[in-house]
């Protein structure tokens, strides 16, 4: 319980990695009520480090009843080589993403239409030269609230990853896989609405990793296509 409620109460009492900056920036479309497409170009470094990597993510949601949506996303990832931007075949991967969307208290039509109570639960594959092949299950709450007559939508997140080919293990007659949690990823942030269809969202938040725990700001902007 400790590892969900105290990471964003704690900051000043952690030793950071360098401060991930996370910019991104989408177009989406809304089809109809039910059929939503998206694609996103974003740009990650680490301050005081520099370049970690760009890249560009295409998605597809459908709406399949109230509070429910599927969706699935593609994203190709240029890494970085030495803090170095080097557009090269061996820095390429490739990341595949099939998931679910459940908004609680939509679905069950309980408590104000303002809040938000949502679960999405994420299958991740990931390719990329020279190394094995990942696979990767995240599971994410999100609670958030929008504020009557005020373009402010706060709220906070919590993100559990969980590696099911995180260790390999050889034997005389055997290969034996297992699994195991590899991160925790928690924000805060608002969601702020801006004029003719742009809207603006901050996060500032912790990621927790075997390598040690880092700071993250992120700043997302998006243009909704009528």
């Amino acid at each position: 319980m400790k590892k969900f409620v105290f990471p964003l109460l704690l900051l000043s009492h952690l030793s950071f990695a360098q401060t991930g900056l996370w910019l991104d920036a989408g177009l989406s479309k809304k089809w109809n009520k039910s059929l939503k497409s998206s694609i996103e170009l974003g740009y990650r470094q680490n301050l005081g480090k520099g370049f970690d990597r760009i890249y560009a993510d295409f998605g597809q949601a459908v709406k399949l009843i109230d509070g429910l949506k599927i969706s699935a996303a593609y994203r190709l990832v240029l890494n970085e080589k030495g803090d170095q931007l080097i557009l090269t075949e061996q820095q390429l991967s490739n990341r595949f993403q099939l998931g679910i969307d459940f908004d609680i208290l939509d679905a069950f039509d309980i408590g104000s239409k303002r809040l938000q109570l949502s679960l999405n639960s994420t299958q991740q594959w990931g390719l990329e030269a020279q190394k094995r092949t990942n696979s990767i299950w995240r599971n994410k709450i999100t609670f958030g609230y929008d504020i009557k007559h005020f373009p402010i939508t706060p709220f906070v997140s919590a993100e559990h990853f969980y590696r099911w080919n995180a260790n390999v293990t050889y034997t005389a007659t055997d290969v034996i896989i297992t699994g195991e949690t590899v991160q925790w990823r928690y924000f805060i942030g608002a969601s702020f609405e801006l004029p003719k269809q742009h809207s603006l969202k901050i996060q500032f938040g912790l990621r927790d990793r075997a390598s040690g725990v880092q700071a993250i700001m992120r700043a997302s902007y998006q243009y909704n296509f009528k």
